[in-house]
């Protein structure tokens, strides 16, 4: 039986925590009854090892890769932090697995989503970027169109992140790279699982569901997050200071809760973002990659919700308000 390495790369906001959180749920079935290997105990041994690889150190990557040379069948890593990545990092993971056949996936979703879910996420890991600031960042660095001198923090930080032509193109010198499109809204659910599994070679029947997602956040709680960056940075606590509470219960137990209960953050879909989207779908088919799912998926929808800045100063403080209550609820019941 040959030995077979499907690394999925990303991107962020591209399903990857539905994915992973599939993957290990059924960790145990999937190598009794399909002989695929997810190696790690959990999500953040993958992350772990991949820190590893992407810096200089050696024990978590090599102790993952020691548990995929120990398995004669299919492999699966699942883990962004390896979509954007220099050549040298590619390389470095092409030469722990020289008797493999590495297959790279990439999951994609369409721009003008992705835009509104990364701000909300770059705010929960510490950004204090405004909703405009950040849209105008993106624009003015987005690929070929370097409209900027200098380049805007979050602009530059976004396309490291989405730029998928680099990352199908660095990761297609070393080895395949197949594009799954993330299913637009009003899709089954499922669609993306099944889309993954028919890379991965098995049927996407009999598994159990998916024990957590990465949870997003409303408008107003982001505001809310937003603010309490600024606070925390001017008290000498930058992020990743207290992640596990400022993101782990505020954010991600705490307010996305409440997401029901507060307007979304809403997108419409800019000229620009139209244009790139159908530069993204020519770029990527020249790179020569496969595809599973459909370019269509990748054409711009208009996020519902509203403008963060429209809200009023109600809306924020009554999710500041909740935001204290849960957060004190949960220390509480921590302590008792």
């Amino acid at each position: 039986m040959s030995r077979r390495l499907v690394l999925h790369v990303g991107a962020m906001k591209s399903g990857t925590s539905f994915i992973q959180s599939r993957l290990f749920a059924n960790k145990r079935m999937l190598l009794t009854e399909r002989d695929i290997l997810v190696p790690g105990m959990n999500w953040l041994s993958q992350v772990m090892a991949a820190r590893d690889v992407l810096g200089s150190g050696e024990q978590q990557w090599a102790k993952m890769a020691g548990k995929v040379h120990a398995h004669e069948g299919t492999s699966v890593i699942s883990m962004e932090y390896l979509g954007p990545v220099r050549p040298v990092v590619t390389q470095r993971v092409a030469a722990t697995f020289p008797d493999h056949a590495i297959e790279v996936v990439v999951t994609a979703r369409d721009l003008n989503r992705t835009i509104a879910a990364m701000w909300q996420e770059t705010v929960q890991n510490g950004r204090t970027w405004t909703f405009a600031d950040y849209l105008a960042g993106i624009e003015a660095w987005r690929p070929g169109h370097r409209d900027a001198i200098e380049p805007p923090e979050a602009g530059r930080t976004f396309w490291r992140q989405q730029n998928l032509v680099r990352i199908a193109r660095t990761w297609g010198e070393l080895a395949p790279v197949t594009v799954v499109t993330v299913p637009p809204p009003g899709a089954p659910r499922e669609l993306l699982w099944e889309r993954f599994c028919s890379v991965l070679g098995t049927a996407p029947t009999g598994f159990a569901p998916a024990r957590m997602d990465n949870e997003s956040v409303g408008a107003a709680s982001t505001l809310v997050i937003r603010r309490l960056n600024e606070l925390l940075n001017e008290a000498g606590l930058p992020f990743p200071e207290g992640t596990d509470l400022r993101k782990g219960v505020l954010a991600k137990q705490v307010l996305a809760a409440r997401k029901s209960a507060e307007p979304a953050i809403g997108l419409p879909v800019a000229p620009w973002v139209v244009a790139h989207a159908a530069h993204l779908v020519s770029a990527l088919s020249e790179a020569g990659v496969s595809l599973v799912g459909s370019w269509d998926d990748l054409t711009p929808v208009d996020v519902p919700g509203v403008d963060p800045a429209s809200l009023d100063s109600a809306e924020v403080l009554d999710a500041a308000i909740a935001g204290l209550a849960g957060f004190l609820a949960a220390q509480i019941r921590e302590s008792a």
